[in-house]
């Protein structure tokens, strides 16, 4: 995450996007087509998840893979998409959720000026979290 200038402040994740797939693509060169998609996403997980993870929690952000499983699955299908990563649990928004959860726990607990200032807005969005799961 790179932290641009400017009268607003904003963020650009250009750098941790590329990164992402340039990993995920060495991962396909390599294996090319004789591995099996549960072996891929494994791979996916272990090695690209991290990169594109990487202080997602302090952030809002939502992350798409829908790119990969249409590349891995050969499909252009959105509906075999969302089934292929329900079957393979490879749901990264759930992921993001529980970092967040974590990241906002801590938050809330340290003794840091700057995060007491916060506290009420982590404990805001910690509420809203917890009304997500009940639903979920």
């Amino acid at each position: 995450m790179c932290i641009r200038f400017g009268k607003r402040f904003a963020e650009r994740f250009d750098d941790a996007k590329s990164r992402f797939f340039r990993a995920f693509n060495a991962i396909l060169s390599k294996t090319g087509r004789c591995a099996s998609e549960p072996v891929v996403l494994s791979l996916l997980r272990s090695n690209c998840m991290p990169i594109s993870l990487y202080a997602v929690e302090a952030c809002r952000l939502s992350l798409h893979y829908t790119r990969i499983f249409i590349k891995l699955f050969r499909t252009g299908s959105s509906k075999m998409v969302n089934e292929c990563q329900v079957s393979f649990s490879f749901l990264p928004k759930s992921q993001i959720l529980i970092r967040t959860d974590s990241f906002l726990q801590k938050f809330n607990v340290s003794a840091n000026i700057i995060c007491v200032l916060f506290v009420n807005d982590s404990r805001q969005e910690l509420h809203v979290h917890n009304i997500f799961y009940s639903i979920w």
